[in-house]
């Protein structure tokens, strides 16, 4: 069966809608875009359309009149559910769009670039939609390529708020996500509406020509009150936004257009003009958050390599100078651990960094690291430093666990030099003191004998110089005494004359 033009206008509409629907998914996962993410849906919902278009003429076509009825109620079963779905990712977009926060996009060009390349692939699209249409006369083929149009419309608005962020308006992304989920929402509102009324109204199904009451052309015209009563409720929802609540715990900011109208919010219910008029921001300052390096390898000052793993533990202190002037603050502190610490290993030999210089270590890389963050002016300040990991290569871990143990047991042999020495030492010293004190006992013992000498001799010079010959005398039989000390001694007066006197002295002396 081969299909005809109205058939593969749909397929390659369908072809063309996939491949954006997959292209704007990964330019949003990216780039973190919220506006994107609601195009994706948004041409989800084109897709589906074109689905329902391709059906009603697959089924027109061919004659299925026996199982028209039943494809007529599955549609529309399906094409309910479908438009609920819609309107349940409409409200996670609206409220990731409302949240608070503003999340800045990342590849910014190269995500730009794919937006302008959708916006054309839907220009193209929606042209030939509508021209295949005209020349076939086909109602459903009109209406799905004003359907495309609208997609069209989304997709500027997306790419309009993707290069707001080039020129230093992220806010837009947001206010293109809102128009897109209107978009999105007043899609589901028709498909759900007309696939209703089908339903319960078969008998009133415009299922001919394909085109199963989906009028998107002619929606904008048919349903203004119902456009605008969607706006309004979009704007009260919008204006109650501006409402939030700052907790104890928390701080906030508030910027006008980007210029901080209010700075140090303090805990409380507060009002501001919702996105993108004012952006508020709430810090939790008194939370202490933390960070790891990870393992890294450094240099030292003696050309060793060392594995190094630094934790580091920060707190928000100035809530204006940290929304204003950081990004990313979680990188932007690993990167201040890793200079700091990179600065004093290089300047520390091995030793020092693996056994007593931790403690040092730490303290001057959280002075680096105050200063680093003081001197730009992020607000941010650093409690607490710690070196969780510090030890060698595993290439070389071997040698150094080798050089550990000589450490080791020349540490064993040094203690016990030290406790020999200070066995010694101690007994040498007792030893000599009691040496002095001998000599010094003796030196007085030796002072005083000859004083006592001297003094005695001094006595016995005067009692020689009073009575000489009787002093003569005595020494003499002192002397005697001292000389023969054992034997008897006669004393022979002046008048006893030796050579008439007899006088014995015995061999033995009697006691």
């Amino acid at each position: 069966m081969k299909m005809g033009r109205k058939e593969r206008t749909i397929l390659i509409a369908l072809i063309a809608n996939l491949v954006l629907i997959i292209l704007r998914f990964f330019l949003a996962n990216i780039s973190g875009s919220i506006g994107l993410q609601a195009n994706a849906w948004h041409s989800f919902t084109d897709v589906f359309v074109s689905s329902i278009v391709f059906l009603g003429m697959f089924i027109e076509r061919y004659g299925m009149r026996k199982s028209k009825t039943h494809s007529r109620k599955v549609e529309h079963i399906t094409a309910i559910i479908v438009s609920l779905f819609i309107f349940y990712m409409g409200w996670e977009i609206l409220s990731d769009t409302l949240r608070e926060g503003q999340t800045q996009l990342r590849y910014v060009p190269f995500v730009a670039a794919g937006a302008f390349f959708g916006v054309i692939i839907n220009y193209f699209m929606a042209r030939y939609k509508i021209y295949v249409g005209e020349q076939t006369g086909s109602q459903s083929l009109i209406a799905d390529g004003y359907h495309s149009k609208m997609d069209m419309y989304c997709s500027i608005a997306v790419f309009v708020g993707i290069l707001g962020s080039l020129f230093g308006m992220p806010a837009l992304d947001k206010v293109a996500a809102i128009v897109a989920m209107v978009l999105m929402v007043i899609a589901g509102y028709e498909i759900f509406m007309s696939n209703l009324m089908g339903f319960i109204h078969p008998e009133k199904d415009k299922i001919k020509n394909g085109h199963s009451g989906h009028y998107h052309g002619q929606a904008w015209r048919g349903n203004r009150k119902m456009v605008f009563g969607v706006i309004s409720f979009l704007t009260v929802i919008w204006l109650l936004s501006g409402i939030y609540v700052v907790r104890l715990d928390e701080k906030g900011i508030v910027r006008r257009f980007g210029t901080v109208i209010r700075s140090d919010v303090l805990p409380g219910l507060y009002y501001s003009w919702p996105t993108p008029i004012d952006q508020v921001t709430l810090i939790k300052t008194d939370n202490i958050r933390k960070i790891e390096t990870g393992i890294q390898e450094f240099l030292t000052g003696d050309t060793n390599l060392v594995n190094i793993n630094l934790s580091v533990h920060y707190k928000i202190s100035d809530i204006s100078d940290y929304v204003l002037n950081t990004r990313e603050p979680d990188r932007m502190v690993q990167a201040a651990a890793m200079s700091s610490i990179r600065k004093i290993i290089g300047e520390n030999p091995i030793d020092y960094v693996l056994t007593e210089g931790k403690a040092e270590i730490e303290s001057l890389a959280m002075k680096l690291m105050r200063d680093k963050m003081t001197m730009n002016k992020t607000g941010i300040e650093i409690v607490g430093i710690q070196l969780v990991a510090a030890a060698p290569p595993t290439k070389v871990l071997a040698s150094f666990r080798d050089l550990a143990t000589a450490r080791q047991e020349r540490s064993i042999y040094v203690n016990e030099a030290n406790s020999y020495r200070n066995t010694i030492v101690p007994r040498a010293k007792a030893q000599a003191y009691k040496m002095i004190s001998d000599a010094e006992a003796y030196k007085q013992q030796k002072i005083r004998t000859a004083e006592g000498d001297s003094l005695l001799f001094g006595q016995k010079q005067e009692a020689y110089s009073g009575s000489r010959n009787v002093t003569e005398f005595r020494l003499y039989l002192e002397t005697l005494e001292k000389v023969l000390p054992k034997v008897r001694k006669l004393l022979l007066g002046p008048d006893v004359k030796i050579d008439n006197a007899e006088l014995w002295i015995p061999n033995s002396l009697e006691k």
